[in-house]
């Protein structure tokens, strides 16, 4: 602790720069009364000197003896206060130290009649010794100035030793140990020796109390700080150990903190994280293959103050694989008003698949890989929404069933699977292939204003490719089969999925009776 002007100091400078005015204030005035009392007290004495010799002095005015009156004036002459003396009657005129006589200066005391008071015989004159009087009055009053600072002097030593020891001492321990002690701790202040019940041990226990109240807050805070501490490392081990990449991203698209999923999410892609591009669009947008629908979505949920959820496909640099993402945003304010967005980003590219090869297997068929009854009908569906004209061929294979019958049913699904092969050969990309049931196909084809010829060319070409032998196993030769087809319009022969499905298949039966008949009218057109 270093105090380079401490309290002792100031308080023993205060006391002795007091002690020293008042002791100069009080000397003065001292000195001044003492002179003027001393001035006072010599001028009196003379008066009592001439009321000691006046009857003497007026017994040898009376009867005119001029030698008693010389002794009696002689005697008054060798005051120390007296300088020179003259008396002065009818008859007697004497002077003593003529030469310092000063008439204006002079003191006059008159001389009464003995016997009759009221009647004057003389008068004596003395000039007092101001000289000696004023020196002597001088010596009294410095002696008397230099015995009270002295014992100022005094007063102020022990007054400073006093507070030394009383208030200074105590103090300056008491700062000290304070100074010196280890906040927090079970250290305390011992109360100075005689100050139990003064201010200094007031002070001290106020001290020990308010040391008290300090090691409990330390205690808490300490205590609150591991609770922080270990909430902080759990939440951070949380945080660096999801699965789920997490980011914090301020307003302007700058990355402010992110986790070890978020770096290699990005690095799938085909992104890397450096101190060079920690920038990113708002929200991180341009990760994602549909960035201005996110945006609206997202501007939108935060504007109602919700969190934005939903399921996004990113885009990936250098890979075709498709990686999807349920997205969670959220707005975050910090006290000092700083506003961020909480990004969590969880891989659901696992379960996309999953649910793309359930609905697959839902509207596709297993053996053909085409569309199956359930997914045709969607399509078709789709296509009437749309309000889209088209047209769809109902086809029952002729001859399947005795494939079936005399090779087996292997040989038969080998017939259906190349069939349907042959079926997505011979159509346009926009066309698609339906296995509606059994050995009956669907196509669905899209049209324009000549309708009729369209579908004639288009089925002429497909009838071509079935009628071709196929091959059913290197046991067996190949099989020939044929097919009826019934067609119906969209929406000329109906505007709904079960009476154009209906219409179809009315004419396609049309066409199957004639099968053995007629082969080559394999085709007819629903009559409405």
């Amino acid at each position: 602790m270093n105090i380079k002007f401490g309290i002792a100091a100031r308080l023993a400078s205060f006391i002795i720069i007091a002690g020293l005015v008042i002791a100069f204030v009080a000397s003065e005035i001292f000195y001044k009364q003492t002179y003027n009392a001393e001035v006072s007290n010599a001028k009196t004495a003379i008066g009592e000197l001439v009321k000691t010799i006046s009857p003497t002095a007026s017994i040898a005015a009376f009867v005119s003896d001029e030698e008693l009156l010389k002794e009696a004036i002689n005697g008054l002459a060798r005051s120390k206060n007296v300088k020179s003396i003259a008396y002065k009657d009818e008859k007697i005129n004497y002077k003593v130290n003529e030469a310092g006589f000063d008439e204006n200066l002079a003191i006059t005391f008159d001389v009464q009649h003995p016997f009759i008071t009221t009647e004057k015989l003389g008068e004596i004159s003395i000039t007092p010794d101001y000289r000696k009087i004023e020196s002597d009055a001088e010596l009294i009053s410095s002696v008397n100035s230099f015995v009270l600072y002295l014992l100022a002097i005094l007063v102020t030593i022990a007054s400073i030793v006093i507070c030394y020891f009383l208030v200074t001492r105590p103090l300056v321990r008491t700062s000290k140990v304070l100074y010196e002690m280890e906040i927090g701790t079970k250290e305390r202040v011992d109360t100075p020796l005689s100050h139990s019940a003064t201010e200094i041990g007031t002070l001290v226990r106020g001290a020990n109390r308010l040391l008290d109240n300090v090691e409990n807050q330390f205690r808490q805070e300490r205590k609150l700080r591991e609770e922080i501490e270990a909430l902080e490392q759990r939440f951070r081990m949380i945080f660096e150990s999801a699965k789920s990449a997490i980011v914090l991203i301020d307003t302007s698209g700058k990355l402010v903190l992110y986790n070890d999923a978020f770096v290699t999410l990005l690095e799938s892609l085909g992104l890397y994280i450096n101190q060079e591009n920690t920038e990113y669009s708002d929200l991180l947008i341009e990760l994602f293959e549909e960035p201005k629908q996110l945006l609206e979505f997202v501007s939108e949920s935060l504007r109602r103050d919700e969190i934005a959820i939903g399921e996004y496909k990113l885009k990936g640099l250098f890979t075709s694989k498709s990686f999807w993402v349920q997205l969670f945003v959220s707005a975050v304010t910090t006290e000092q008003n700083e506003k961020y967005y909480q990004v969590t980003l969880s891989d659901i590219s696992k379960r996309k698949q999953d649910l793309e090869q359930l609905e697959k297997q839902a509207d596709f068929d297993a053996l053909t890989q085409v569309l199956n009854r359930n997914g045709g009908e969607k399509k078709i569906e789709l296509e009437i929404v749309r309000n889209r004209s088209f047209a769809i061929v109902l086809i029952d294979l002729n001859g399947f069933k005795q494939v079936n019958d005399t090779y087996g049913h292997d040989a038969g699904d080998a017939v259906l699977i190349e069939v349907a092969r042959r079926l997505s050969e011979n159509i346009r990309h926009d066309d698609r292939v339906i296995r509606w049931g059994g050995d009956e196909f669907v196509l669905l084809l899209q049209i324009n204003k000549v309708r009729k010829e369209m579908v004639i060319k288009a089925m002429d070409k497909v009838r071509d490719a079935i009628t071709k032998n196929i091959d059913v196993g290197s046991n067996y030769t190949g099989v020939s089969i044929g097919l009826s087809a019934g067609v119906a319009f969209y929406p000329e022969s109906a505007d709904t999925l079960d009476n154009l499905v209906k219409e179809a298949d009315q004419a396609m039966y049309r066409a199957k009776e004639l099968k053995l008949t007629a082969p080559d009218k394999y085709l007819f057109f629903s009559e409405n």
